[in-house]
């Protein structure tokens, strides 16, 4: 016994010095669990619907490595500490195994929630409970993080919290783990014009209103352009700034074809929108322009050719009236004066007349001196100068 004892005493005090440093480490497991866990790769982006995978490690550092120890020395673990803690100090095999569940074999619980529980996220880990875990001791753990749906938080922070705890159920200390993620890039665009057909004049523009929706995850500049047959936009395009679920109203400037008038054509337009950031994720919707009328560049035509016919108009007016009464007075001078020459005309013709009956008569009241020829070239004579006054008086008429 007097041999044994010396060997017991050193077992014993190098026991207590192996202990000691981690007396002080279960003191300070009030506040840490004594572990570490990292991600093993890339974290990938969360997709939408379905579990996305991230593989962790965790490694545990806390208390002895029994299961080194075991490797080490058999005899130390099997013969040794058995004498030492269970008839030495006292408690048998079953001081031995507290003293094994409290110094080096814990539990291990792992929790996983989504920090500030922003909705549509979701997260677990598997498993969530490691029992015998000792110093040194590695798992393997696998964190599922899933999205409902589109969200308005496109990045999210998951937190794992890791408990550690003795034989007893109690807690020896608690750490956190803070995993940034990012949910998969979702472009989505609902466009909605508020009125599916307008008019206007050819030749003229036109505002369409028009409702934007990002149902998308990311706050995104989209660029918006018109395109349409014999319509167009007035400028390159314009660019909106919208935060996943805000609803914007704008409004798109369309220019018509010019035409001098118009009986109503439509004309089908195309609103497009893309992101910055990908010009291949194209969103459109429709809406219709009718033109009719006169065009308003045609107008100040129609109104400078209307302004020149009034004035020519005017100008004929006065100069007009002052020709219309000299005309007048010319033609009632003229009147006057055929009138008269007709008058004296028609009394000569009179006077011929009764000249030339006086002579038949005087002829006639004479002795027949004159032959019947001579009286017959006298009566044709008097019959042709009454056919010459007809004539004449005729056309003076």
């Amino acid at each position: 016994m007097r041999n044994i004892r010396p060997a017991h005493i050193f077992t014993l005090t190098l026991v207590f010095l192996l202990i000691l440093p981690y007396i002080y480490i279960g003191k300070a497991e009030e506040y840490d669990a004594e572990e570490n866990l990292y991600v093993v790769g890339k974290i990938p982006e969360i997709s939408i619907g379905n579990d996305t995978v991230i593989n962790l490690v965790f490694e545990d550092y806390s208390g002895l490595n029994y299961t080194r120890w075991v490797k080490i020395s058999w005899a130390l673990v099997h013969i040794v500490w058995p004498i030492t803690f269970g008839y030495i100090l006292g408690g048998g095999k079953k001081g031995l195994e507290e003293f094994k569940r409290y110094v080096c074999l814990h539990s291990i619980e792992f929790q996983a929630y989504i920090d500030g529980n922003v909705s549509g996220w979701h997260a677990i880990i598997e498993p969530s409970l490691i029992t015998g875990s000792t110093s040194g001791n590695k798992a393997r753990l696998t964190l599922k993080v899933r999205i409902d749906g589109p969200t308005a938080y496109p990045m999210a922070d998951v937190i794992i919290k890791v408990i550690r705890k003795g034989a007893g159920g109690e807690v020896l200390g608690v750490s956190y783990h803070r995993i940034s993620l990012k949910a998969e890039h979702i472009y989505l665009l609902d466009i909605k014009p508020l009125k599916s057909a307008v008019e206007t004049l050819p030749g003229s523009s036109v505002s369409i209103p028009v409702e934007i929706t990002n149902l998308g995850n990311y706050v995104e500049n989209y660029i918006i352009s018109v395109e349409g047959k014999g319509a167009s936009a007035i400028s390159g395009g314009q660019t909106i700034t919208i935060n996943p679920g805000e609803t914007i109203k704008t409004y798109v400037q369309v220019y018509t074809p010019f035409s001098i008038f118009d009986f109503g054509t439509p004309r089908k337009i195309e609103i497009k929108a893309y992101p910055s950031g990908a010009p291949d994720r194209v969103f459109t919707a429709g809406a219709s322009v009718v033109t009719r009328g006169v065009s308003p560049i045609f107008i100040p035509v129609l109104i400078l050719i209307a302004i020149l016919i009034v004035l020519i108009v005017k100008m004929l007016l006065q100069f007009g009236k002052g020709f219309t009464w000299t005309k007048k007075g010319k033609v009632e001078e003229e009147i006057k004066r055929k009138f008269f020459s007709v008058g004296a005309e028609k009394k000569e013709a009179v006077r011929e007349s009764v000249k030339m009956k006086s002579e038949v008569k005087s002829v006639s009241s004479k002795p027949r001196s004159l032959g019947r020829k001579d009286l017959e070239k006298l009566m044709a004579k008097i019959k042709k100068e009454e056919m010459k006054q007809k004539r004449k008086f005729e056309k003076t008429l």
